[in-house]
This record gives C-alpha cells, structure tokens and sequence, in this order.
C-alpha cells in the first residue's frame, strides 16, 4: 500500500470508529482533513465523495462507496 494510500486509509478507519469525526468532515472538511498528509487530490476526491475521483486516488472500489460523512450528510436536517 501507497504511503498516500494508508494516510486515505486513516482517514477512513477514522470515520468508521468516530460519528463526531464525520460530523467535521460534513461542516469543515478542509479543517478535518489538514490534519491527514494527503495529497490536493486525495483531499479534492474524500470530499467529493466521487467513486471514480476516490478510485483514481488509490482507494480500492469497495471501499469507495463506502464514505459515512456522505451518507450522514442527506439525514442532516
């Protein structure tokens, strides 16, 4: 795995274990992410919540799809 990879990975692992993690991520994801040594693209795909954007930045297909802040973000009122 891609030293960029596991920092995405990280992000990821974040959001699986942390709800308030993906509430940042909802209302500042620039903030939340400065603290991850991502990429400008890295950073551009996990908030675009684009498969095709988070594939292309090393993120394997099944995990693409799976972005808890995106789908959080259609329950907030």
């Amino acid at each position: 795995m891609q030293l960029s990879t596991q920092a995405m990975m990280a992000v990821l692992d974040r959001a699986s274990k942390d709800q308030g993690f993906n509430w940042w991520m909802m209302t500042d994801p620039d903030t939340t992410l400065a603290r991850f040594d991502l990429s400008p693209q890295e950073r551009e795909a996990l908030k675009s919540y684009d498969g095709g954007k988070l594939v292309d930045s090393g993120l394997d297909e099944r995990l693409a799809i799976w972005i808890p802040w995106r789908h959080a973000k259609h329950h907030v009122p």
